[in-house]
């Protein structure tokens, strides 16, 4: 598999560095790639270099969205872009990053780095004169349609207009005294000008009516903003979110094969552990299952409650396939992984800092939390299978540092599809949701980091309300 530059575009790259080292637009690119947030993000970094160089080139190539996902992203030539949108949301944090650059450390760049919507070709521009309307209207957040509607909306009204009763000032204009022994023309004159302010007094009077009336409708329909104390920490203005679903191709195979599958060997593709374990089954079933794009509905539900959310601003939300996700996404952006290890892999990377573990030492026995520091009171193991424990549930809910300590990471996790159901309920509903986590604040008012496991109970296939059965604090 093709993991980065083809070889020869790399020395042709250094061959001709030095033919760029004089390109206001080669300087530009490099200071960009040298800021912490490109650092941090090597993929992005690669995605800018990439385009860059193609841009600088004079024999360019197509940047189409196949040629980048097999160039830069290292997928298969003939790929489906359609369902594997890697580029297209890679080139979304990549255009947000290049506006918080200009906003702040290339403030003061006279040449600008824009890749427009639709496509993935680089365009230098001089940078908007700081007086300039666009600047302005920039720096207050403005569009340009916004700017001039604002310019219309300080317009006065007419004040003679208000004092007029709209009675008196329908009434024919013969009979009206001021016209006497005025000429003929003028009086016609004046009595058409008299019309036309008494019929626009009327009309501002009656939009003002209608505007009022629209305003005290959608206050009762629009969302109201707020600061959750949970979610205003997981979608936040300064960094993109990530919600990652389940990859339910994977817990599929599990299935087939009763052997599961390393966060290690999952980004290295790397089953051959796995397949000699195949029993009663075709092997080209069970490699087919590894390359299906399935999710579960309780994850599309929980996407679909997430996307709801106020603080779920549109351009910060990005949506992923576990199987598209990246390292150094972990470590940079705020996250919300759906699902357990079974079909998040990725949930790997925080178990060091968890004390409710998800288990898979007994594959022909339901899977377990394992919980690694017992508090008074509490189980070592929580278990379908344990005495007692029969026809429940559990689920954990895990807020926690990304591995960059710059984000945050919520873990929604069950031993099974029941589990993670209960698990995004309770933490879909404030009613439930909001006095737990008021339990838990500092005395500042600050939310610690913690863990929640959850029990309720299997009704058919669906849960009962979940039940809290432990709370961890971490920090």
């Amino acid at each position: 598999m093709n993991t980065g530059f083809p070889s020869e575009a790399l020395e042709q790259k250094e061959n001709m560095s030095a033919l760029w080292a004089s390109d206001p637009r080669y300087q530009l690119a490099q200071r960009i790639l040298a800021t912490p947030d490109f650092v941090r993000s090597p993929q992005l970094a690669k995605f800018l270099l990439y385009i860059c160089t193609i841009a600088f080139e004079e024999n360019r190539q197509p940047l189409t969205e196949q040629h980048i996902g097999v160039t830069v992203f290292g997928r298969e030539p003939g790929y489906d872009s359609a369902a594997d949108t890697i580029v297209r949301s890679h080139a979304l944090r990549l255009r947000r990053r290049l506006e918080q650059y200009f906003q702040k450390a290339g403030r003061h760049e006279v040449l600008h780095l824009t890749i427009p919507k639709g496509s993935y070709t680089p365009l230098f521009v001089p940078a908007p004169p700081s007086n300039s309307p666009d600047a302005q209207s920039s720096e207050r957040g403005l569009t340009e349609t916004e700017f001039q509607r604002g310019d219309l909306e300080a317009v006065p009204l007419t004040p003679s207009i208000s004092d007029q009763p709209v009675a008196e000032a329908l009434r024919p204009t013969a009979s009206i005294a001021p016209w006497v022994g005025v000429p003929n023309g003028s009086r016609k004159s004046l009595s058409l000008v008299w019309r036309y302010r008494v019929i626009t007094g009327f009309l501002v009077a009656f939009s003002f009516v209608v505007t009022i009336v629209f305003a005290l409708h959608l206050r009762t329909h629009l969302r109201q903003s707020r600061r959750h104390i949970l979610w205003g920490r997981l979608f936040n203005e300064d960094q993109p979110t990530q919600i990652v679903l389940g990859d339910s191709g994977l817990v599929l195979f599990h299935a087939v094969t009763k052997q599961y599958v390393s966060l290690h060997d999952y980004l290295s593709n790397d089953y051959s552990k796995q397949m000699p374990y195949v029993q009663h089954t075709d092997p080209e079933f069970a490699d087919f299952l590894r390359h299906r794009r399935y999710t579960s509905m309780v994850d599309a539900l929980t996407l679909a409650h997430l996307v709801r959310l106020p603080e779920a601003a549109p351009e910060r939300t990005l949506v992923h396939y576990a199987r598209d996700m990246h390292i150094e996404d972990f470590s940079s952006d705020n996250l919300i992984l759906i699902g357990a290890e079974e079909a998040v892999p990725w949930v790997e990377l925080f178990e060091n800092h968890m004390n409710f573990v998800f288990s898979i030492d007994h594959p022909d026995r339901h899977s377990s939390f394992i919980n690694r520091r017992p508090l008074p009171g509490e189980l070592g193991e929580y278990s379908p299978d344990s005495d007692g424990k029969k026809g429940k549930a559990y689920g954990v809910i895990a807020f926690l540092p990304n591995l960059g300590t710059s984000g945050n990471v919520l873990i929604l996790e069950g031993l099974s599809m029941v589990g993670t159901e209960a698990t995004t309920d309770l933490a879909m509903d404030d009613k439930r949701l909001l006095p737990l986590l008021n339990s838990m604040r500092r005395k500042d008012g600050s939310l610690p980091h913690f863990e929640m496991l959850l029990e309720s109970d299997s009704l058919g296939d669906g849960p009962g309300p979940a039940r809290v059965v432990a709370i961890h604090l971490h920090d």
